[in-house]
């Protein structure tokens, strides 16, 4: 079960948006806007992920590029 959990947790956020979508389909009138939270929130997670590799990259490459120059 342990070599299961990262890969549950890295398709939960797309999960939760194809559950938003199905729901969003399934639902008439107002309910329609129930569906959203969950479409928000899935949305709010891959960005806030890609976000945080786009900075930890970041982070690597100027600590690469220093360790570069304080070479002799």
């Amino acid at each position: 079960m342990k070599h299961w959990l990262p890969l549950l947790a890295s398709l939960a956020a797309p999960l939760l948006i194809v559950l938003a979508v199905v729901a969003v389909q399934h639902r008439e009138g107002r309910e329609r806007s129930q569906a959203l939270p969950p479409l928000l929130v899935g949305s709010g997670l891959i960005i806030s992920a890609a976000v945080g590799r786009r900075r930890h990259r970041g982070r690597l490459l100027e600590a690469l590029q220093a360790s570069r120059q304080k070479q002799p």
